[in-house]
């Protein structure tokens, strides 16, 4: 692999693994340390999922959140594509906790601060981060925790992650975090926060329990200080290069074959920016010269006798006739001229001309003032009162009724069949593993929204989920992350429940091993 991507960034280290690549730290022209994530064939075999992936990546560019790696640049080079992001990737919070790092506590208060932030954030956005683990926190060398490929997963499953994904995740974040800290004080907070954000969930669950470990931490000495969070990030900055597994993401077979990552539109450029605007003709030229215009001379008109004052009308439209009854007047001639006047040719214009001023009783009557409309008495107002609210009424009743009639006809997805496929857990020698249970809902092929959720006989639930199905749809997959850690032998269940349109469940069982 060559050692520059595009000709613009140089690669600084090995990489490490992520969900859908492998990340590196790579410097700009400028010396600048940016990350540069190069994505994986077998995620974007199939056009549809690389189409979801760009429109991901550009939903989160758009909103621009600071916690994020958010992605500034797109390179292709051969059959890879690179999303470059505007910080280095390494190195990460599980990179700290595989090298047996103790968290101070203000450390570990912070990072978990920071991540519920970002994450409230994203929801307010109307998106989430839905694979919330260590191996995608980074710790920034400016002393912050940012959270790396936030729905990226989900997005080339073909599913939708929610805060109720992100609050378990959380959690789970949290327990780690107070294992590395030694501080009894400090992780019974952290451990109190993780089951008040997962007992009350989604986004309610993140705010409440970010509120109460924001006010207990100020107790903590250093917490809110970012030195110690700078000090890690330079402390881990030569463990960066060694590489960490982290769990891969599932790609569904498909025979399409490799495509590359869509084009990801860039952020819009700052206000006061500079842009340059080319005009046709180049930039000095103007609009085309007008030609000039040499003015017509009116030809001569013949010169028609006064229309005496007596002669004007009602109608103004007897000036004509009165002309033509005069003596001076005679139809299809001029008067003749004065006797010591040349004679020039002249173009005769026919018509009755401009007519004459009315007389003053008609000037007067068209400046009289209308006439006063009467006033509406008590009675017709609020009859017309009246009116208006039942207008209204009929309008909030009709409605009610399209609006219930148009949920019954866009919801009328049936569920006919609900399978659990069973799980065969990875072959690993490490005993952290990512297990994906995958749910088949088989519907009737009408269009709607189906409401499930995912239990786990260990107690743990995901709270409620939604799937959009489209018309002339049978079945969509829907997935479930289970995490399992530790030695031991563990038998594990997971029940997939459809909660509306009608109450339907299937499950699977399976046997988790580790020596």
């Amino acid at each position: 692999m060559s050692d520059t991507i595009g000709g613009k960034y140089t690669l600084l280290d090995a990489g490490r693994a992520g969900r859908l690549g492998t990340w590196h730290t790579v410097s700009t022209a400028e010396g600048k340390q940016r990350g540069a994530l190069r994505l994986e064939d077998r995620g974007l075999t199939d056009p549809a999922a690389a189409r979801r992936l760009a429109d991901a990546v550009g939903a989160q560019t758009r909103l621009r959140v600071p916690g994020l790696l958010n992605v500034i640049d797109q390179v292709t080079e051969g059959r890879h594509s690179w999303l470059i992001t505007n910080a280095a990737p390494s190195p990460t919070l599980a990179q700290a906790l595989a090298a047996g790092v103790t968290l101070p506590p203000a450390v570990a208060a912070l990072i978990a601060t920071d991540t519920a932030q970002t994450l409230l954030k994203l929801h307010q956005g109307q998106l989430a981060h839905g694979e919330l683990n260590a191996h995608g926190v980074v710790v920034s060398a400016g002393g912050a925790a940012l959270l790396a490929e936030a729905g990226y997963g989900h997005a080339v499953l073909g599913t939708t992650p929610g805060p109720g994904h992100d609050a378990t995740g959380w959690s789970r974040l949290l327990a780690q975090l107070a294992d590395a800290c030694h501080d009894a004080g400090t992780q019974q907070l952290l451990r109190q926060a993780g089951q008040q954000a997962e007992a009350v969930g989604g986004s309610a669950g993140l705010t409440a329990a970010l509120t109460t470990l924001s006010t207990s931490a100020q107790r903590i000495p250093g917490f809110g200080d970012r030195a110690a969070l700078k000090a890690l990030a330079a402390q881990m900055h030569p463990l960066s290069a060694a590489p960490v597994s982290a769990p891969p993401v599932p790609a569904p077979p498909v025979s399409a074959p490799p495509v590359s990552a869509p084009p990801i539109s860039p952020p819009a450029a700052a206000p006061g920016s500079e842009e340059t605007v080319h005009l046709a003709g180049g930039s000095h030229s103007g609009p085309p010269p007008v030609p000039p215009q040499t003015p017509r001379t009116a030809p001569p008109t013949a010169v028609m006798p006064a229309v005496p004052p007596d002669g004007a009308t009602r109608l103004g439209n007897r000036a004509a006739d009165e002309q033509r009854k005069s003596g001076a007047y005679q139809v299809g001639r001029a008067a003749p001229p004065a006797a010591h006047q040349p004679q020039p040719d002249v173009n005769l214009r026919f018509g009755q001309g401009v007519p004459p001023a009315p007389p003053a009783w008609q000037m007067a009557a068209a400046q009289a003032a209308p006439p006063r409309r009467p006033k509406k008495t008590i009675g017709k107002r609020i009859a017309a009162f009246f009116s208006a609210l039942t207008t209204v009424a009929l309008l909030v009743i009709a409605g009610y009724v399209g609006w219930n009639w148009w949920q019954e006809r866009n919801n009328a997805v049936q569920v006919t069949k609900v399978t659990v496929t069973p799980v065969v857990p990875p072959v690993t020698a490490e005993c952290n593993v990512n297990v994906d249970v995958v749910g088949l809902i088989e519907t009737d092929g009408q269009a709607g929204i189906i409401k499930y959720e995912w239990l786990r006989n260990d107690g743990e639930t995901s709270g409620m989920l939604e799937q959009a199905v489209k018309k002339g749809e049978r079945s969509v997959q829907v997935h479930l992350f289970w995490r399992f850690q530790g030695k031991g032998s563990r038998e594990a269940e997971a029940t997939l429940r459809i909660l509306e349109p009608s109450v339907v469940q299937g499950s699977s069982k399976f046997t988790y091993s580790c020596k």
